[in-house]
């Protein structure tokens, strides 16, 4: 009787500490993305909406229903997943650079990347990124095209000029105070339809056929295991605009 009184005591401590684990590891998840309309979009550092946004939402509300979504700009939101376990972080570009520092959970949007200028601008539409090093592109730091243009010699201070998020750049473009940035249809039509400017104000001069532009939800390394099988299950009933 003795015994199995012990065995049931030492049971008993045994789930709870397992529970106080779980409940540890929980609170110890982020939720990072960027403000980046139409795909997800952020109001006073949190998430209000988006095709893809709403969609993670549902996800985690199932997951982890206790957790909010940090809005912050991309190159935090990167640094943050790149380097801290349990952190949640969309919408990704998956690169060959990128593969092996992230558990890929599953892809949420398609789209391709281009480089966009004024229509009144003098520019043509180029076949090289080579042919651009004369003139100045907003890109935000972190960002697949960023680390793309990087990797072509191409420099911050110089050709590149550092923005926080891609409305931030769009405006700047307006202004002219940078030559032409990274952009897609859908971010274009949606910044338009904001601020009452036309898509036809803008013209495209080159594609970035280099990068997939592919985006992901991903999860930081060394993050729990039992939390990566949640998310990748719960993953498989998102309705996303793929």
């Amino acid at each position: 009787m003795f015994t199995t009184k012990r065995q049931a005591l030492f049971i008993s401590i045994i789930l709870l500490l397992f529970t106080f684990n779980i409940r540890a590891q929980v609170s110890q998840i982020r939720i990072v993305t960027e403000h980046l309309p139409p795909f997800q979009i952020g109001k006073d550092n949190r998430l209000v909406g988006g095709s893809v946004g709403n969609e993670i939402n549902k996800l985690l509300r199932i997951v982890l229903p206790d957790h909010s979504i940090e809005v912050m700009p991309w190159a935090r939101a990167y640094k943050v997943a790149l380097n801290r376990p349990n952190t949640i972080i969309f919408s990704i570009v998956r690169t060959p650079e990128r593969e092996d520092k992230f558990i890929w959970i599953g892809k949420v949007a398609a789209v391709s990347t281009e480089l966009i200028t004024l229509k009144r601008k003098a520019l043509e539409p180029v076949k090289s990124i080579n042919e651009l090093r004369h003139i100045q592109i907003g890109v935000k730091r972190q960002d697949a095209v960023a680390d793309f243009l990087a990797s072509e010699g191409f420099l911050f201070g110089e050709q590149l000029v550092e923005i926080v998020n891609t409305f931030s750049t769009m405006k700047m473009l307006e202004k002219e105070r940078i030559t032409a940035i990274p952009s897609n249809r859908l971010i274009t039509e949606y910044y338009c339809q904001t601020t009452g400017c036309n898509t036809t104000d803008f013209k495209t001069i080159y594609v970035f056929k280099q990068l997939s532009e592919e985006f992901y939800l991903a999860v930081s390394k060394g993050t729990d295991p039992m939390l990566i099988e949640r998310l990748k299950e719960g993953f498989l009933m998102l309705d996303l605009p793929l």
